[in-house]
């Protein structure tokens, strides 16, 4: 019963710790140590974390419900059904029941053409509309059908244009 509140713990904590540490400037071994001890920390809670890529911003956790990523989609992302617009993948999460995938995706500057980006994002996926776009002035947003997911599609700009996806099986 407590192993959710456990695992979103390690899922702050992991992080936070090793911000902390690499803002102190030690050096790389007290560092791998470090990286060493997180990792075998959440793994004694069934929390798969990945901190090795952590220079270049990113972290891996993957636990028996789902995962985190940064700097790529999340685990098993359906890309072939639910092909995405090129930019810089910010993160992306994933539940394994029920399965459920997001992805946020970087595309431009702040201030640039959200309704262009939300145009591309759109005619990528080639899906069927379920729900036509909806611009309410911080975001548009609209939900399209493929043969066996739905995605839920939204663009906005507030620190530049970024496309989120999230993506459910019908």
């Amino acid at each position: 019963m407590h192993q959710p509140r456990r695992t979103l713990r390690l899922l702050v904590a992991a992080p936070t710790l090793l911000l902390a540490l690499s803002l102190t400037g030690c050096g790389d071994a007290i560092e791998d140590a470090v990286k060493n001890k997180a990792e075998d920390a959440a793994k004694s809670e069934g929390v798969d974390l990945d901190l090795d890529d952590l220079e270049d911003g990113e972290i891996n956790i993957d636990t028996t419900d789902g995962g985190a990523t940064t700097g790529k989609l999340p685990k098993d992302f359906p890309t072939d059904e639910v092909p995405v617009v090129d930019g810089e993948i910010l993160g992306g999460t994933y539940t394994k029941n029920p399965a459920t995938w997001n992805a946020t995706i970087e595309v431009g500057e702040p201030g640039g053409d959200k309704q262009a980006a939300y145009d591309e994002a759109a005619s990528t996926l080639g899906a069927d509309v379920v729900q036509e776009p909806v611009d309410n002035g911080t975001s548009i947003s609209g939900v399209y059908a493929t043969a066996t997911y739905t995605v839920s599609l939204a663009v906005t700009d507030s620190n530049g244009i970024v496309v989120n996806y999230l993506v459910s099986p019908k």
